[in-house]
C-alpha cells in the first residue's frame, strides 16, 4: 500500500516516477500539441494531445477530461468527507452504505487485485493510516503501534452485497492505490471519444500513452531511484500502453541511516525493502498502479513471476541497484 501525505500537505510538490521527455516543455507556435497541467487528487496532472489542426477542440476535450477526473475524485477520495467512500468509512462497525455501482465495481476489482498480489495490495490500508505520515511530523512508530494498527488491514473484511458495502469497526478503505490509475484510463477515454487519440495523460507519474507523438512512440524517462530529480535510468518508448513507476524515493524519511518510505507492506505494516524502484508496462493504468505496488513489495523473483502471470511487462531495481526485466520490457527500453 502507498501511504499518502496528510490532507494539509497535499499541495506539496511530489517527485514523479516518470519524466516524459519533451513533455510540458516549450513547443513552437503551431507545433500541433496542446498541453494543460492542473492539480487534482493531491498531485500534479498533465494532459498533452496532438490537436491535428483543431486546437480549440483539443482544449475543450482536455477540459472534459479534467471534469471527469474531478468527478472521480469526488466519488472515490477518502479525503473528501462527503464522498461515497468516506461515508462507507464513517459507517464502519455501524451499518452498510449504498454506493454508486461504479464505486462498487472498483471495490470488487480491488478485492480481486488483493488476491492476485498475495495481499500486497490492500485498499483497507487506511485502517493503519495514522501510523505513517511522511511530512514534517514524521516519527518512526513503535513495533507495538504498528502491530496493533495492522490488525485493521484486511481486505477480506469488506462485505459487499449488491451495491451495499459494510466494514467492521476499525476497518477503513483508501482508494488512492487504484483510483488514480482508473482516473488516468477514464481521462484518456474521454479524449479518444472526442476524437483525440494521440495523447499522454500523466497522473503524477502514472502515465497512459495513447497513439503516437509525431508518428513515433511517446518517449518516457524513468527516474533513477538514487539520482537527483530528473536523472534517468533509461527511456521507454510507449504507444497504446500505460507506464507506471513506484519507488522508495517518492516520499521518505531517513532516520539513523534507515530509509522509511511510503510503500508499506500491508502484511507487515512496515515499508517494503525488496525493491527500490519498479516500472510496469500494462494495458491500463489501473492495472499498472496496482501491480507496480505488488511487484515492488514482492521483490525481483516473486515480482517478475507476478508480472508474467498477469501479462504485464516490468523492470525491477533491487536495493543493490541491480535491474531485472521481463523480455517485453527490454524491447521498449533503452538504458542511459
Amino acid at each position: 500500500m502507498r501511504i499518502p501525505l496528510r490532507r494539509a500537505a497535499l499541495s506539496t510538490a511530489l517527485v514523479c516516477g516518470l519524466i516524459a521527455l519533451r513533455f510540458f516543455t516549450a513547443h513552437a507556435a503551431g507545433s500541433g500539441f496542446v498541453k494543460i497541467q492542473r492539480t487534482l487528487m493531491g498531485t500534479l496532472w498533465g494532459i498533452e494531445v496532438a490537436d491535428h489542426g483543431r486546437p480549440q477542440q483539443a482544449r475543450q476535450a482536455i477540459d472534459k477530461a479534467y471534469a471527469e477526473l474531478t468527478r472521480i475524485e469526488n466519488l472515490m477520495s477518502e479525503w473528501k468527507p462527503d464522498s461515497p467512500i468516506s461515508q462507507v468509512d464513517a459507517a464502519a462497525g455501524k451499518h452498510p452504505v449504498e454506493v454508486p455501482a461504479e464505486l462498487r465495481e472498483i471495490l470488487d476489482r480491488s478485492i480481486r487485485y488483493s488476491r492476485i498480489t498475495q495481499g500486497t495490495f490492500d485498499v483497507t490500508w487506511r485502517g493503519m493510516g495514522n501510523i505513517w505520515h511522511f511530512d514534517d511530523s514524521f516519527v518512526v512508530p513503535s513495533a507495538a503501534a504498528v502491530t496493533k494498527a495492522r490488525k485493521n488491514v484486511d481486505y477480506t473484511a469488506i462485505r459487499i452485497q449488491g451495491n451495499s458495502v459494510y466494514l467492521p469497526e476499525g476497518v477503513n478503505i483508501g482508494l488512492g492505490g487504484i483510483a488514480k490509475g482508473y482516473a488516468v484510463d477514464r481521462a484518456a477515454r474521454v479524449l479518444a471519444e472526442a476524437g483525440f487519440t494521440d495523447s499522454l495523460v500523466d497522473g503524477g507519474g502514472d502515465v497512459l500513452a495513447s497513439g503516437t507523438r509525431d508518428g513515433q512512440p511517446w518517449r518516457l524517462g524513468i527516474q533513477h531511484p538514487r539520482g537527483e530529480h530528473g536523472d534517468i535510468l533509461g527511456i521507454a518508448a510507449v504507444s497504446g500502453m500505460a507506464l507506471v513507476t513506484s519507488g522508495d524515493y517518492e516520499r521518505f524519511r531517513i532516520v539513523h541511516g534507515v530509509r522509511y518510505h511510503h510503500i508499506i507492506d500491508p502484511r507487515t505494516g512496515w515499508p517494503a525493502s525488496a525493491s527500490i524502484s519498479v516500472s510496469v508496462l500494462s494495458k491500463t493504468a489501473e492495472q499498472g498502479v496496482v501491480l507496480a505496488k505488488g511487484i515492488f513489495i514482492l521483490g525481483p523473483e516473486k515480482g517478475l513471476a507476478l508480472a508474467k502471470a498477469q501479462g504485464v511487462e516490468a523492470m525491477i531495481v533491487d536495493p543493490s541497484e541491480k535491474q531485472y526485466f521481463t523480455d517485453g520490457f527490454k524491447r521498449i527500453y533503452q538504458a542511459r
